[in-house]
């Protein structure tokens, strides 16, 4: 579960729209169920709060578009809560950055012969222009990564974890993503220099490599035909020499 008691905003995808919860027990609510459906007997014992307010609250998610109910399989007068919405971010006015943005559109005259310059300039500028705002939409950044790996799959597939792992890092070196050095294979972890997600990046204290996560985390989980997650361990953005990422199994539910 991610903590979010930082953020001003959390922001959610409804089929009608993006919709913003300020609401610190609303957003608590959303988290819990974050984690799968839940009862709303579980969800007041969770929330430390009284039946009356929570379920007001989870009255206006409803109205919102932000989560369903459904009646219990073996009593119907107990409702079971789910979201129908996907969590897109966060809107944090108090952590922008100061940048210049400016900065990073002159930057293109240095290679303006090579489409990857431009591509990466589109997409540094526009991280960019959002962390200048507080805004912050790792979630969306992760999804979007696992998708794409649904698709790089097949180009970097191995017979054994060592063939995945040099295909992957041949993958890296010629779309110039960043050179990957693996660092071991129990558990596997390995970094990654200049970095293509992040290297040009502001510090910003924190690793920012969201859509590398969802990427990776795909990637590794068709390999093994198992769940897996890739945790960013170090980070340019955290101020660290390269991004340094460890693949672990998610838990079993």
């Amino acid at each position: 579960m991610r903590a979010r008691d930082r953020s001003d905003f959390s922001l959610y995808g409804t089929a009608a729209g993006v919709q913003a919860v300020r609401n610190p027990v609303r957003r608590h609510i959303l988290q819990l169920l974050e984690g799968g459906e839940m009862s709303f007997d579980a969800i007041v014992s969770s929330s430390g709060r009284a039946k009356s307010t929570v379920s007001a609250h989870l009255s206006s998610l409803a109205d919102e578009g932000i989560v369903g109910s459904r009646p219990g399989m073996e009593d119907e007068r107990k409702k079971y809560f789910f979201l129908t919405s996907h969590f897109i971010g966060e809107l944090q006015p108090g952590d922008r950055i100061a940048d210049e943005i400016s900065n990073y559109a002159c930057e293109y005259r240095e290679g303006a012969a090579d489409p990857f310059h431009l591509y990466k300039l589109i997409y540094r500028t526009f991280r960019v222009s959002l962390l200048t705002e507080g805004i912050s939409l790792d979630p969306l950044l992760r999804r979007s990564g696992e998708k794409v790996g649904g698709a790089v799959y097949p180009a970097v597939a191995g017979e054994d974890m060592e063939e995945f792992c040099q295909n992957l890092a041949n993958f890296w070196d010629q779309h110039r993503l960043g050179r990957m050095e693996i660092l071991s294979q129990d558990p596997i972890r390995f970094s990654v220099y200049d970095c293509f997600e992040c290297v040009d990046l502001p510090q910003l204290g924190k690793p920012a490599c969201s859509f590398d996560s969802g990427l990776l985390s795909l990637l590794f989980s068709r390999q093994t035909g198992s769940l897996m997650n890739a945790f960013e361990r170090e980070c340019y953005a955290a101020g660290d020499p390269c991004c340094t990422f460890e693949i672990l199994p998610v838990p079993e539910k």
